[in-house]
């Protein structure tokens, strides 16, 4: 028997990754337990493991590197490195002695073969549901129904992912019945997340399984789509089965800067309708969006701002853009001069300054527009460009509240 040890960098939200390699490992006969970063010292000290196992990401991958060092000082193990950043940048840990292995991708069959199971996982309903045993009393489960996007976003992985599994579908998907099983196991989940990159993106899946999850399950799920697919057909299948939330991404208003991020397709009337279609059918939505993209201007991050309170989501989401490594987009970003390359300046927050060459007043501005979006869009009031700087961003806060509090308070006649 092999006693393994996982480490994420948090717990506070459910990692199917780890917790998928967790069931394999356990269905093959092995200790297997997963903690988060700052546990990970005591914990393997403590059950001295054969191997411990990192997901890692960009971002992180320098704590991690260190955490394995300090580790390798003091008992023996093997040390394996997994997830986005081992897949896209393994030449990170080449030249570190205390690496025993990388694995790039999707890992289910290769970390079975690595434990000397026999299975074999040829569909997404082979793999064994993940092993929540390290995440327990969770009122909120996640859960996939596919793998992959048929969508190729430059600021996102998806393409070199799918290159990696050339003569396999771009979307996989589960068996509507499979799905149902897993969750109707999970009798403590008051409501379901569904991390799929688009849900349903088939809608004869959906038709499936609207009525089979309100029948067999019946609990409140939220799921990501994009705006296009978010017809008056595929709002009302997901109504009917019980979804109280999902989230779709704007991006940007900008027609040329989706362009530039291979958004093209999606348009800002496609948003408009999309929520329109939620509100129709009673579905709390969320709308996201990217400040500081390459080549914009507080102007686009504005207009971005303006579509969204023209959108009325429930909530509205906007992050600072960072050239991720494994991105087309952020390749291109080192290619033309926008971004230096050192990708350790790269926070693991969505929320700090922006790592390209702007000017450091556009900076300053998308700080602290991203930090007043939702409640901009909650207030229904545009902030002037002067506002967004540290010295006036109090009282413009000030001022977006007294909006909200008079809107509530009084109707909407103040």
């Amino acid at each position: 028997m092999i006693k393994i040890l996982l480490v994420v960098k948090s717990k506070i939200l459910e990692t199917l990754g780890p917790m998928y390699l967790m069931a394999i490992a356990k269905q093959a006969g092995h200790e297997c337990m997963i903690v988060d970063i700052k546990e990970a010292f005591n914990a393997a000290t403590m059950c001295k493991p054969d191997i411990i196992g990192y997901s890692v990401h960009t971002g992180d991958h320098k704590r991690f590197m260190k955490l394995n060092s300090d580790l390798k000082q003091m008992i023996p193990f093997t040390s394996i490195m997994g997830a986005y950043h081992a897949t896209f940048f393994p030449s990170d840990f080449e030249n570190d002695s205390d690496i025993n292995m990388v694995i790039k991708g999707e890992a289910e069959q290769m970390w079975a073969e690595l434990l000397g199971s026999p299975a074999k996982y040829p569909d997404l309903d082979a793999i064994p549901w993940p092993d929540r045993t390290d995440f327990r009393d969770r009122p909120i489960r996640d859960f996939i129904a596919s793998r992959g996007c048929f969508f190729s976003c430059r600021y996102c992985s998806q393409n070199r992912w799918a290159a990696l599994y050339p003569d396999v579908d771009r979307v996989r998907m589960r068996s509507v019945d499979g799905v149902i099983k897993e969750l109707a196991s999970l009798k403590d989940a008051k409501f379901f997340y569904a991390q799929d990159s688009c849900y349903a993106p088939y809608i004869k899946w959906l038709r499936e399984f609207s009525p089979k999850y309100k029948k067999a399950i019946g609990k409140p799920f939220h799921c990501h789509a994009r705006p296009a697919q978010i017809t008056d057909e595929y709002a009302r299948l997901l109504s009917d089965a019980g979804c109280y939330s999902l989230r779709f991404a704007l991006e940007t208003a900008s027609p040329s800067l989706r362009e530039l991020i291979g958004r093209g397709m999606t348009t800002n009337e496609e948003a408009l309708n999309a929520s329109d279609m939620c509100r129709k059918y009673g579905i709390k939505f969320m709308v996201q969006n990217i400040l500081s993209l390459p080549k914009s201007t507080i102007e686009d991050d504005l207009a971005t701002l303006e579509m969204n309170i023209r959108c009325r989501p429930d909530y509205a989401w906007a992050s600072i853009f960072a050239p991720f490594p494994g991105t087309d987009l952020g390749d291109q970003c080192v290619k033309e001069g926008w971004f230096d390359g050192d990708y350790d300046a790269i926070s693991d927050s969505f929320f700090d300054r922006s790592v390209l060459n702007f000017s450091e007043e556009y900076k300053e501005q998308t700080y602290y527009l991203q930090k007043c979006f939702a409640l901009a869009v909650e207030a229904q009031e545009m902030p002037k460009v002067e506002e967004l700087a540290s010295e006036r961003f109090p009282l413009l806060v000030h001022r977006l509240m007294r909006k909200v509090g008079d809107s509530r308070l009084y109707g909407g006649i103040v």
